[in-house]
């Protein structure tokens, strides 16, 4: 059985191998991307915080990128905010995307996260069966879209998660 690894995205094929991953996942699951979005997708990952990419054997698997949270405009150094994180859907059940949030919960090297903050859709029941099984709690923040979608923030703090 092949295992997985995660590595720190560094060159420009593990950058087109995610945005390949995120581009199969929003379709499979009913949101096609907009024209160009898979190559601001790819620019974001060139300059993201951390960005990392899950291999099942030798096939990209899953993605994740983050950076410093901002509260009010201020970087707070010991929260991590995730702003991505997809797994290709042919792997969608087997643990990749635990793993990859598993990996920012032991920091990446230079990083000093203590918590990790995410917005997610309510009606996105996988990225909430994730995120619970991380240790993440509902902070009751809640923002509506402009397309009417509502997205809630959740929260990890290592002192909770054991």
């Amino acid at each position: 059985m092949p295992r997985t690894v995660i590595t720190a995205i560094t060159d420009a094929e593990q950058r087109a191998a995610a945005a390949g991953i995120w581009a199969a996942a929003r379709r499979a699951g009913g949101r096609t991307p907009a024209p160009g979005r898979q190559e601001r997708i790819a620019e974001k990952l060139a300059s993201s915080d951390v960005a990392l990419l899950a291999t099942y054997g030798d096939k990209p698997a899953g993605m994740i990128v983050a950076e410093p949270y901002l509260e009010d405009d201020v970087v707070d150094p010991t929260c991590g905010h995730i702003s991505m994180v997809f797994v290709e859907p042919g792997y969608w059940g087997s643990g990749i995307g635990g793993a990859l949030v598993r990996a920012l919960q032991a920091p990446p090297a230079g990083q000093a996260w203590t918590r990790l903050s995410v917005w997610t859709r309510d009606d996105n029941r996988r990225a909430l069966r994730l995120y619970d099984s991380c240790g993440f709690v509902d902070t009751g923040d809640r923002v509506t879209l402009h397309e009417g979608d509502q997205i809630n923030r959740l929260e990890w703090r290592a002192s909770a998660a054991g």
